[in-house]
């Protein structure tokens, strides 16, 4: 008997669990209609995936306010040359790192849910192979910024400074990249906490390690980016340890030590594949926002303040529902593994219903509070009021960039990033880029508004467009893969 079927027939007569499928007949595989229950027990595990993810992404996120924060009681050229140095660290970097490790979010969680469990290890290392490669040309960035920057920034000093600060940020690279992997590794396993817990431990000393280099050791913005670099690093150690303690032992089953299998081109094509389009994704909507966000200056310094207000409000919005998008790739592929398609379907109903709701409820906090959020990032009452008389654009498409959180999440349940990659090139370079910097600086004059309402204007079309490419994708053929690749 193979395997996954052997994994499937077992898991029907276990509780339901974070691997276990729901909706499914325990005596012949087939499916049956959702009930009440199902639908609560999927929303019941949706929800435990959820926090934690929420969580640990936030917690992730808040290093960029650390350093914001230390560099802004710096000066005002620190302040400047962080937010340079981030910009271009997140463009030709995180985002890359983070857009390949997705690729583990189909093959890691499928792996498991076809009951190929040393699968997920394998595709670890694999992932470590090809982090390590992309590490190289990304070094070779971080090392020559100083010089890049100057191209592109009148203020030569700010350059040096930005590439300074990346310079040294090079030391937690392989952290960073390394906590990415091994994150999905016990993802894969239903398991959301340990990552959250470690990133409870490492982030208050970040701020603490940061701010003793920066301040009491004299070094600055440098010392803000060593405080980082050094707890990076201390990410993926910890969470190692945690893997190898008693505490971790259970997901021992999914590791079969290093083999020389995670070597194999052919089986290591598809993981190429996949990190290419995730890593293609997070640049081009990364990418996009930059370069609106570049456009602002051409108003005036003012309309570039309230626009960083707006973006920094969004990011910390659209962490909810990304972090939930990262729960239903790990659920889809884990039914799309155990072959039981029409669970799967069903399940993207309620997710879908989910997300709209997130939208909803992110919109309504952002339009309640649009008098009082720009205060919390801005004294200027002119920045304020700006951002205010925006964040009505803003909320509307909160819900759109929701439900597109739902779509891309579950494309990769699927296996499908390559399909979000092109529409989201192809959309925000072809039509809402260019409709944003014309509505913002055209005879419209919209300004700020113009901007939100070109971006929102795209999320709509990408919305659409793989709604009806879900709608029309033959699922059967995502499963049929799976028992290729891991047969």
């Amino acid at each position: 008997m193979a395997p996954g079927k052997a994994h499937n027939e077992e898991v029907q007569h276990l509780p339901p669990s974070e691997s276990t499928p729901l909706l499914a007949d325990s005596s012949s595989q087939a499916l049956v209609s959702p009930t009440r229950d199902d639908w609560w027990s999927e929303l019941w595990l949706l929800i435990r995936y959820s926090f934690p993810l929420i969580a640990t992404y936030l917690l992730q996120y808040s290093w960029c306010v650390i350093v914001t924060y230390i560099s802004g009681h710096l000066s005002a050229d620190d302040l400047a040359a962080a937010s340079l140095g981030m910009t271009t660290m997140n463009i030709f970097g995180f985002a890359v790192f983070e857009g390949m490790a997705t690729a583990l979010d189909t093959l890691c969680a499928q792996a498991y849910g076809s009951g190929s469990l040393t699968g997920v290890g394998l595709n670890v290392q694999r992932m470590f192979i090809l982090m390590a490669f992309a590490t190289v040309p990304i070094t070779a960035v971080w090392a020559a910024s100083p010089w890049i920057l100057s191209l592109f920034v009148k203020q030569h000093h700010l350059a040096v400074m930005a590439g300074t600060f990346l310079r040294i940020s090079i030391i937690g690279m392989p952290g960073y990249a390394s906590f990415e992997a091994l994150k999905r590794f016990l993802q894969a396993q239903g398991n959301f906490k340990a990552p959250m817990c470690i990133l409870i431990i490492c982030t208050p000393l970040n701020a603490l390690l940061s701010w003793l280099f920066a301040f009491k050791l004299g070094m600055g913005l440098s010392g803000a980016a060593l405080g980082s670099a050094l707890t990076n690093n201390l990410r993926p150690t910890l969470l190692m340890l945690y893997i190898v303690s008693p505490a971790g032992q259970w997901s021992h089953q999914c590791w079969g030590g290093f083999s020389q299998a995670a070597l194999s081109f052919s089986k290591m094509r598809p993981m190429i594949k996949l990190s290419i389009a995730g890593s293609a994704v997070n640049l081009a909507e990364w990418a996009a926002f930059e370069m609106v966000a570049f456009s602002t200056s051409y108003l005036s310094t003012k309309h570039l303040a309230a626009q960083s207000v707006l973006t920094t409000i969004c990011v910390v919005s659209w962490h909810i529902p990304f972090s939930v998008s990262v729960g239903i790739s790990t659920r889809i592929g884990h039914l799309i593994g155990a072959g039981l398609i029409d669970t799967a379907r069903q399940a993207t109903i309620l997710y879908g219903c989910i997300f709209v709701l997130i939208g909803c409820f992110d919109g309504l906090v952002m339009f309640s509070l649009r008098h009082q959020l720009p205060r919390f990032f801005s004294d200027d009452p002119a920045v304020c009021a700006m951002a205010a008389d925006t964040l009505l654009a803003v909320s509307l498409f909160q819900v759109i960039d929701a439900f597109i959180c739902f779509t891309n999440g579950t494309l990769r349940g699927l296996g499908r990033q390559s399909v979000a990659a092109w529409v989201a090139t192809a959309v925000n370079y072809g039509a809402a880029v260019p409709l944003a910097i014309w509505l913002e600086l055209g005879p419209s004059g919209l300004e700020l508004n113009g901007v939100w309402i070109g971006i929102g204007s795209g999320m709509v079309i990408t919305a659409i467009i793989e709604s009806f490419y879900l709608k029309s994708l033959r699922w059967q053929t995502c499963a049929d893969n799976v028992k290729v690749r891991e047969g």
